[in-house]
């Protein structure tokens, strides 16, 4: 896949994640769309779907994420698009996802802890495009 042209979609709630991603990311040559719901980011992820989806778990409730990962792998045009979640609800409800990751419970190539250093995301993002989405 061809850097320069390769399409990411944030669904995140917090604009300093926005800033935080485009500065890590777009210096590599990825293009950044960021949205700040679940509803804005299917609605834009069925309108252009992205190569990648960086994903917050906790938008609107605690738990909004982890649904919109399900509505994805459930949708023809959609299911292919790798998922890497990015969330601090390991710390906000103590609990450890990566065992999870890649299950049907949690149906995504990659989970970074925020806050995630720069060097993490760009190897979890580089990983996932070349891996492509788990079946």
């Amino acid at each position: 896949m061809n850097q320069t042209t390769t399409h990411i979609l944030l669904i995140d709630d917090d604009t300093h994640i926005h800033d935080a991603v485009r500065m890590i990311l777009e210096p590599e040559g990825y293009h950044i769309d960021c949205c700040m719901t679940g509803p804005a980011g299917m609605a834009a992820m069925r309108q252009n779907p992205p190569d990648l989806l960086l994903l917050d778990i906790m938008l609107s409730s605690p738990s909004e994420g982890f649904h919109l990962a399900y509505e994805i792998r459930k949708d023809e045009k959609l299911k292919h698009v790798p998922i890497v979640v990015l969330s601090a609800i390991g710390q906000t409800m103590g609990m450890s996802f990566a065992r999870e990751v890649g299950t049907e419970y949690l149906p995504v190539e990659r989970f970074l802890e925020k806050p995630f250093d720069a060097s993490a995301l760009r190897e979890a993002v580089r990983q996932a495009l070349t891996e492509g989405a788990h079946p």
